[in-house]
């Protein structure tokens, strides 16, 4: 049974949750997490004043929830307790994750006036996600990916901050990251609505996929170029989740070393069951991303499946992962409930699949899946 893919699953399934008050001074310990997904330095508690403003549509914290789930943002910004996420307390911060630029932790970002973004207006928690920049003016570190949210549209970046606003305030401080990083400089976000053709890219950039996908320059720095950027070989290392390193894979479409031979549709059905063409399962920090993924609509992952096709060929073979999954125990109190089985990415363990397990949470429907993998190394 693949008991890390259930335990991160679940973990982005808790995309909301009630928003009683509750203390946590105490961070949570800290575990799990990936070097590509996590986000910015120190506790997000920062100056200015958020003005009083009347409750949400929920339509638009629905849509908030949405892109949430896309982008994997509570996946990050949710500590690790003993026995796994700690699912009580969503985006509290908190999550560490140790590798050769430092150590960095992801914020609280939980309306908390004292430890969390509460007291930022709704335009310098846009700033912060769409262009890595605090209220005093200083850069986040770029494992926050603010260089792919920087597509976010005006109304979807507002149905964010509303959905961010909706969570539980948690009172919890968490220490300043301890990591350098070059922050390199993002435009000037339009705000525009992506056209009817381009929204496959747009939700890509949401997703990630050249957060991770990209081929790294000698030094590791940075990709060896813009035409690298979905070309793959990135090493990542998971120190909490097993032993050994990872490299993403080329999704272009050559033929040789990425993946032209794909349909469509097999790219769609990867992406949303995390099942290759073979039958075989992806492995990797998709792992991270799936449990959100697979709650997204058919037209948006194949608006994405029809970008990643179109995607110029990069000959780039990728070096084979040596990464070797810890076992793990289940998430405390995950539930289960009927449905079909979607497929995750990660560490593989055994194989088969596990019915859906799901949790309903505030911000609109968030019923998800998780699913059991198996098979070889991506």
């Amino acid at each position: 049974m693949n008991k890390v893919l259930v335990l991160t699953a679940a973990l982005a399934l808790s995309a909301g949750c009630t928003k009683k008050k509750t203390e946590d001074k105490t961070p949570p310990t800290t575990g799990s997490g990936s070097a590509m997904m996590g986000s910015g330095s120190d506790t997000m508690a920062g100056s200015g004043s958020a003005a009083m403003a009347p409750p949400a549509d929920p339509k638009v914290v629905e849509r908030g929830a949405y892109l949430v789930k896309a982008g994997a943002c509570l996946v990050c910004h949710t500590g690790m307790g003993p026995k796994g996420p700690d699912l009580d307390n969503p985006g509290a911060g908190g999550l560490e994750m140790k590798e050769k630029f430092g150590t960095w932790r992801s914020p609280n970002i939980t309306p908390d006036k004292g430890t969390g973004i509460g007291n930022w207006t709704d335009d310098q928690i846009i700033a912060a996600f769409r262009e890595g920049t605090r209220p005093d003016g200083t850069k986040l570190l770029p494992i926050m990916p603010y260089m792919n949210y920087n597509v976010l549209s005006d109304a979807d970046a507002k149905a964010v901050v509303a959905f961010l606003r909706s969570l539980k305030p948690v009172e919890r401080t968490v220490a300043k990251s301890e990591a350098k990083m070059d922050a390199p400089p993002v435009p000037k976000p339009t705000g525009a609505e992506p056209a009817a053709d381009k929204k496959g890219e747009y939700m890509a950039s949401v997703m990630l996929c050249n957060h991770c996908h990209w081929t790294p320059n000698k030094e590791g720095t940075a990709p060896a170029g813009m035409d690298k950027m979905f070309s793959g070989g990135l090493p990542m290392e998971f120190p909490p989740l097993g032993e050994g390193t990872l490299f993403s894979r080329n999704i272009t479409s050559d033929n040789d070393t990425g993946i032209g031979k794909w349909t469509e549709e097999q790219i769609f059905t990867a992406i949303k069951t995390m099942t290759k063409p073979d039958g075989k399962m992806i492995n990797g920090p998709m792992i991270l991303l799936q449990g959100g993924w697979a709650q997204l609509t058919d037209d948006d992952l194949k608006a994405v499946a029809k970008f990643i096709k179109a995607l110029p060929a990069v000959k780039n073979k990728v070096p084979d992962s040596t990464f070797k999954p810890h076992p793990m125990g289940p998430p405390p109190g995950a539930g289960s409930g009927g449905g079909s089985a979607a497929g995750g990415s990660g560490a593989p363990a055994g194989s088969g699949a596990d019915p859906h397990a799901g949790h309903d949470m505030k911000g609109g429907d968030m019923k998800g899946s998780a699913a059991e993998t198996g098979g070889k190394k991506e």
